[in-house]
């Protein structure tokens, strides 16, 4: 009796499942014992049943964390996914306490960590890092304050802040490195050191967490700026280009096109952390910037679709009905101002309801010989295509660090050949226009051929 209540106790003080099961096997103990001695010792189980549980029910609030298997580093390793290797917490409050990895003398001990904000319900990742070195190794936790890649579709996962805190279990506090786009800490292991480190996240998803090594990270930073710089510039040059057509040749579709251009040009300007450089914004305030140029993007795409293909010359309630869809897309602008969130959301579903009534009217025209509708084609199946890669990377079934890169070149390339598909209408002296009215001309060419008249005209200088 004394050895099991002795196995209970400790058994009861290392974890709630133990204490369940010594509740279970006091039971079986106390029956045994009724049986044979009589149900005065039922008494005595019912109380410690009752303290038992009660026991069960004041721990389970507590979050438990056993000891971490630490990230052992050495000076070769350049990257390395700390999301993998890490555990992740929620609704554990504003404190959380956890244990930490076993140090070289296989000692761990308890730490607990207050969030930044009184009574918030913040999430939290907990890693361990161990130095096997015996040089000091200095390394960059990262992690990007947006991605495109499962941010969804609708309510997405725009702009914010992913790391609030970085606390260890010993040493210096890590420092904060100022980036716009992404969140950086540097930290510091000491020679044959196992530090545990737990991060405080804002309350959205589990974003992706990396240590990285500092030259690496600042190569790859370098390689993203160029990338950047050369994307950005292509989508200039076109927007210059077209606009400067328009001057030459008045024209609707190239005003149309340069405003698809303009547009695609303030979205890669936010996504690449240039729009608040260039006009001296607050870029904690990206999400607004994002979401109203993706709105922007979907409304120069309809208005490109009205004006490039002439719907003006077809029935009065399709003008009607274009006209409102395009004073819904604009007005998804302003409202990006009151909810980015919502209005990214439905600038989102925008673009999926324009690849799929674009192609239905495009097919439609091109089927009755419209030679713009036929130009179009290439460029528009290339958009439905990129179209169908975005949403499965936003709903996060495609992922890997050339995803993001591959959406943005293939935006530009969609750009690139809207700008060739419109630039060969520049110069043309006649356009048949099909479903325009018959100018006066063709009227006349019309009645005389009806009259089953003929012409005949003869020059004597000829």
């Amino acid at each position: 009796m004394k050895l099991f209540m002795a196995f209970s106790v400790v058994t009861e003080a290392v974890h709630p499942f133990f204490l369940v099961l010594s509740t279970v096997l006091r039971a079986c103990f106390f029956c045994a014992r009724a049986l044979i001695t009589g149900f005065g010792a039922c008494r005595r189980f019912v109380v410690a049943s009752l303290f038992s549980f009660a026991l069960l029910t004041l721990t389970a609030g507590f979050p438990i964390v056993h000891a971490l298997e630490p990230i052992e580093l050495t000076t070769e390793i350049e990257r390395i996914e700390i999301t993998k290797y890490s555990e992740h917490y929620k609704g554990a409050g504003d404190t959380l306490q956890v244990e930490t990895a076993r140090d070289a003398d296989g000692i761990s001990n308890r730490m607990a960590v207050k969030a930044q904000t009184p009574g918030t319900d913040p999430k939290w990742i907990v890693f361990a890092l161990k130095n096997n070195t015996d040089k000091q190794i200095v390394r960059l936790v990262t992690t990007d304050r947006y991605n495109i890649v499962g941010s969804r579709i609708l309510r997405p996962d725009l702009d914010s802040k992913r790391l609030i805190h970085l606390t260890p279990s010993v040493g210096f506090l890590p420092l904060r490195v100022p980036n716009d786009a992404v969140d950086i800490f540097s930290v510091t292991i000491e020679p044959g050191s196992t530090v545990t480190f737990v991060a405080e996240l804002s309350n959205s998803r589990f974003p992706r967490v990396f240590l990285w090594h500092p030259l690496a990270l600042s190569k790859k930073l370098r390689d993203m700026a160029l990338f950047n710089g050369i994307m950005l510039g292509i989508v200039g040059i076109l927007a210059i280009f077209l606009t400067a057509v328009f001057v030459a040749n008045h024209k609707a579709i190239f005003p149309a096109t340069a405003f698809i251009a303009w547009c695609v040009g303030a979205y890669l300007c936010v996504d690449f952390g240039f729009w608040h450089k260039l006009f001296r914004l607050d870029p904690e305030l990206n999400s607004l910037y994002r979401a109203g140029s993706e709105a922007a993007i979907a409304a120069s795409l309809v208005v490109f679709l009205y004006t490039f293909l002439r719907l003006r010359f077809w029935h009065g309630w399709i003008k009607l009905l274009f006209g409102v869809w395009i004073l819904g897309q604009l007005g998804l602008v302003a409202l990006a101002v009151l909810d980015p969130v919502l209005v990214s959301g439905l600038a989102r579903l925008s673009l999926l309801s324009i690849g799929v009534l674009g192609s239905l009217l495009i097919g439609y025209l091109a089927v009755r010989g419209q030679d713009r509708a036929l130009a179009l084609v290439p460029t528009w199946l290339l958009f439905v295509v990129w179209l169908f890669g975005a949403g499965v990377a936003t709903l996060g079934q495609l992922s890997g660090d050339i995803v993001a890169p591959a959406l943005t070149s293939g935006l530009v390339l969609i750009l690139v050949l809207l700008g060739f598909t419109v630039t060969q209408f520049a110069f043309r002296s006649f356009e048949p226009l099909a479903g325009a009215p018959p100018s006066q001309l063709q009227l006349r060419s019309l009645a005389l051929e009806g009259a089953g008249a003929a012409v005949w005209q003869w020059n004597s200088r000829r």
